[in-house]
C-alpha cells in the first residue's frame, strides 16, 4: 500500500464498507448491539479489510473482536506485524 495506514484510514475504510458514517465508529462501539452487525456482516467486513490492507484475521480472533475499537487494534497490528 502506498499510503500509511492508521486508524483514520482504517476508521474511513470500515465506515464506507458498512456505509455509515466514520463519526458512528468510536472505539468502544459494538459491532453487533449497536451497529446491527450479524456475523455473517462481520465476516464480510473482516474480508474487505484483509483485502485492502493485505492481512489475514483467523476466524478465533474475529469471533473475539466484540467492538469496533477492538477490530481497529487488530487490523493495526497485523498490517504492522506484515
Amino acid at each position: 500500500m502506498s499510503q500509511p495506514v492508521t486508524a483514520e484510514t482504517v476508521r474511513a475504510d470500515a465506515a464506507r464498507h458498512l456505509g455509515i458514517g466514520a463519526e458512528q465508529l468510536v472505539p468502544g462501539v459494538l459491532l453487533g448491539e449497536d451497529l446491527g452487525l450479524d456475523s455473517l456482516a462481520g465476516i464480510e467486513l473482516s474480508m474487505s479489510l484483509e483485502e485492502r490492507y493485505g492481512i489475514n484475521i483467523t476466524d478465533d480472533e474475529l469471533s473475539e473482536v466484540t467492538t469496533y475499537g477492538h477490530l481497529e487494534q487488530l487490523v493495526l497490528a497485523k498490517v504492522a506485524a506484515s
